[in-house]
């Protein structure tokens, strides 16, 4: 695929049945069951209630990756952060440009949305998206250890996180996250 292909980033309000489909097919990745219908209302539940915003890339006229994130409230500074849910770019789009795509317009909309801060978790072994956010700016947070609560165990040998996200912002491929 040509990484000279432009690559467009637009927010979305209500979930097109493109962010839906791509948003099923990363749950899918990280061992849900496909559910199209479902992953449909689950993100106009969540773009809906303004829980979400959703950012999705198109090359060309093929959807090529998603991001969501959540405003949180920001205690301290009596303002709001920007908290990355999920960013997945899919696998024929990858190592093209599209995660950074995606991250540009991310930080574009939370500046001007007057975020104080964005924030992400993935895990520690995602060489790629490390790379990926290092050069975006990004930089580890030390003295805070991470911690979930959950109020219903997963099944043995789940690997899908609870519907809060624990850690949700994990980095499928090339440095495009989850």
């Amino acid at each position: 695929m040509d990484r000279s292909e432009a690559i467009e980033v637009v927010g979305v309000a209500t979930p097109l049945p493109a962010l839906a489909r791509l948003f099923d097919e990363y749950r899918e990745h990280y061992g849900a069951r496909p559910d199209l219908a479902g992953s449909q209302a689950w993100l106009r539940r969540h773009l809906e209630s303004g829980a979400l915003r959703a950012f999705l890339a198109n090359r060309g006229d093929e959807a090529a990756g998603l991001a969501l994130v959540a405003p949180i409230p920001a205690s301290q500074r009596l303002g709001h952060f920007w908290q990355l849910r999920d960013l997945f770019v899919a696998p024929r789009h990858r190592r093209l440009g599209v995660g950074e795509a995606l991250l540009r317009a991310v930080h574009d909309a939370a500046l001007a949305d007057g975020a104080a801060r964005l924030s992400l978790v993935t895990e520690s072994d995602n060489a790629a998206a490390l790379a990926l956010y290092a050069k975006a700016g990004y930089e580890p947070v030390t003295g805070y250890v991470s911690m979930s609560w959950s109020t219903r165990p997963e099944p043995s040998g789940s690997t899908v996180a609870g519907e809060d996200g624990a850690p949700e912002a994990r980095s499928v491929g090339s440095g495009e996250t989850r």
